[in-house]
């Protein structure tokens, strides 16, 4: 007999009376204790883990949770739950006032706007008190002294009469307000006033007017000519300083 065959037999006689040994004959099978069946769990992941070549982290213990853990951890759930909850009843607060804000009746909101927008003089706009500005027409043109409008485009021409009623001669300073004209013709076209340097111009305008007379100023703006073919409803949003008023022509 060969020297392999007899390391075959005698490997299979081993064999075989380790398995009678623990297999018994009639006896119980040996139940593992806690701590036996955590080392053979963890020698599995780690073997498992070795050869597992998408775990380049390898081999970790698993540690089993203590009561104080469980009980920080449930404390902290309950911690975090709590801050919250005043998030998310501040959002429903918010929504809240929300609503109530879009629950304003109409008339009232209306009325308040319509307080705020509420037509006023030429001359109030102005802050004029020893002069009044008086509107006295409008007019539509292809040119203006030297002026000519952009392609597509009429000039507008306010004109504004200064009138001191007077009995002394009072100096009209409207340049030193600065003033800056914004109109709206027929509810829908809104131009601002044009930059010039001719005399008669309102927003430079800057003389004495004797007592009992007036003086002929304008407002000149370019609008175009295909949506303002006339001047049916007037307005004139006017900016002195610090205060802008809404002035009503027609």
């Amino acid at each position: 007999m060969t020297k392999s065959r007899k390391r075959k037999s005698l490997l299979s006689v081993v064999l075989l009376t380790g398995a009678l040994v623990l297999t018994g004959c009639g006896e119980e099978p040996y139940e593992l204790q806690d701590n036996e069946r955590e080392v053979i769990v963890n020698y599995a992941a780690h073997i498992v883990a070795k050869y597992n070549v998408k775990q380049p982290e390898g081999y970790r213990y698993v540690y089993p949770q203590t009561e104080d853990e469980a009980e920080e951890e449930e404390l902290s759930q309950d911690t975090q739950a709590e801050e919250t909850q005043p998030e998310e009843t501040d959002d429903r607060e918010s929504q809240t006032d929300e609503q109530a804000q879009e629950n304003i009746p109409a008339d009232d909101a209306a009325a308040g706007d319509e307080q705020e927008a509420s037509p006023v003089t030429l001359s109030e706009a102005l802050g004029l008190t020893d002069i009044q500005a008086v509107y006295t027409g409008a007019q539509l043109t292809d040119r203006y002294d030297s002026i000519v409008p952009e392609s597509g485009k009429k000039l507008l021409i306010l004109h504004v009469t200064l009138q001191n009623q007077g009995k002394k001669a009072k100096k009209c300073d409207i340049l030193s307000l600065l003033p800056v004209f914004r109109v709206k013709v027929n509810g829908t076209q809104e131009a601002t006033a044009e930059l010039t340097i001719l005399p008669e111009n309102l927003s430079t305008w800057e003389d004495k007017i004797p007592a009992g007379s007036s003086a002929d100023t304008i407002i000149l703006f370019q609008v175009k000519e295909d949506e303002v073919t006339s001047v049916d409803q007037l307005e004139l949003e006017v900016t002195a300083g610090e205060k802008t008023s809404r002035v009503v022509f027609l």
